[in-house]
């Protein structure tokens, strides 16, 4: 049994101290704080890197507040999602021992909170989740309530586990709840090379949609084909974009349209693929440009469209995209591997690569 006295009191890890740009990435020790009775203590063997993390390391999200939630701390550890082996629980912990496999909880819900007595966990305040008011995985070790970590089946890929989680169970959220997309129905996904892209374009394939996605780099095209899309349109040319996703679907349009980008003349291109009644989910997050959406009073009321938003996902979501990641059901593209240390270089290939299909990982063991 590991006594307290063999236990790390420091981690290798990754904070930000000053908005900025990748430089700003400082990777060095920092103490781990005490392991609690309700705590357990994990070993990462991967952390992912996001485009939300691109955001916060420059300042993007500066002075934004989420309703009922902290402001977002400096300095901050960054990461959102981690898998990795128990190393040590508090006394109280039940459900985890030593050398279990776990994951960490990307949307923590608030038990008590009056969202989560309306189904809407997913929303609920009073909690922090990692990453963001929370410290997050950019770390060697991490400490956390064991509410804040879900164990794993002996035989799941750890490296799977920490990727997938977070996309997949927003895009469940996405492609069952929000759009409840049918069998033989048309998706548009705009964005599909990350990893929300990636997990809506399968999640809607198993659903039985038939699925396009837009890219604006023609060399990506191979690869989001092998992703799982049953169609892919060049975006550099919006008219010709335009009148190819009006092609494919007959001229009848879209059922739905999910957009990543976050770009408003993209967002406008997939109101304009809309059929008659369509829905739509803006689910960037944020808009890439001030202003406002490209949409009118005319557009709901011409297309009798549905306008739908998202903000994570709930418990429940979570725990059926384990159990398809158990079953073997679904995966996610690995598209760059950097050892803790190299964060910064992991922060400059997202930010300024056109050809990445994928998630980009830190392998704080490496």
């Amino acid at each position: 049994m590991t006594t307290d006295s063999q236990l790390p009191t420091t981690t290798k890890a990754v904070r930000v101290f000053e908005h900025g740009g990748p430089e700003q990435l400082v990777h060095a020790d920092y103490p781990l704080p005490p392991l609690g009775p309700r705590d357990v203590m994990v070993a990462v063997d991967t952390a992912s890197v996001s485009g939300w993390d691109l955001k916060y390391r420059s300042g993007q999200l500066t002075g934004e507040r989420l309703p009922g939630r902290r402001a977002l701390p400096m300095p901050q550890q960054l990461g959102r999602e981690a898998a990795g082996t128990v190393v040590a629980v508090g006394e109280a912990v039940a459900g985890f021992r030593r050398g279990d496999p776990v994951v960490g909880v990307v949307h923590p819900e608030n038990p008590y909170a009056s969202q989560t007595y309306r189904g809407l966990g997913n929303l609920s305040t009073g909690v922090d989740v990692p990453g963001h008011a929370g410290l997050g995985s950019y770390a060697q070790y991490l400490v956390r309530d064991q509410r804040l970590w879900l164990p794993l089946p002996k035989h799941v890929d750890l490296e799977q586990a920490a990727v997938l989680l977070w996309p997949y169970a927003t895009s469940h959220r996405i492609v069952l709840d929000r759009l409840r997309v049918r069998l033989g129905e048309t998706v548009l996904v705009c964005g599909a090379s990350g990893g929300m892209g990636e997990a809506t374009v399968r999640l809607a394939r198993m659903a039985g949609a038939r699925v396009t996605v837009t890219t604006r780099h023609a060399d990506k095209a191979g690869l989001l084909k092998e992703m799982g899309a049953d169609h892919v349109v060049i975006t550099a040319d919006r008219a010709a974009a335009a009148a190819e996703l009006r092609d494919w679907t007959a001229g009848t349009g879209f059922d739905h349209a999910v957009d990543f980008t976050g770009d408003a003349d993209l967002f406008r291109l997939a109101v304009d693929a809309l059929r008659l009644g369509g829905t739509i989910c803006p689910a960037a997050g944020n808009q890439r440009t001030g202003g406002h959406l490209p949409l009118t009073m005319n557009d709901l009321t011409r297309l009798e469209m549905t306008v739908v938003g998202v903000r994570g996902a709930r418990h429940r979501d979570a725990l059926e995209v384990l159990d398809l990641l158990a079953q073997g059901l679904i995966g996610i593209r690995i598209a760059a591997r950097y050892p803790l240390s190299q964060a910064d270089r992991a922060h400059a290939l997202l930010e300024n690569s056109t050809d990445l299909v994928g998630r980009v990982v830190l392998k704080p063991a490496s």
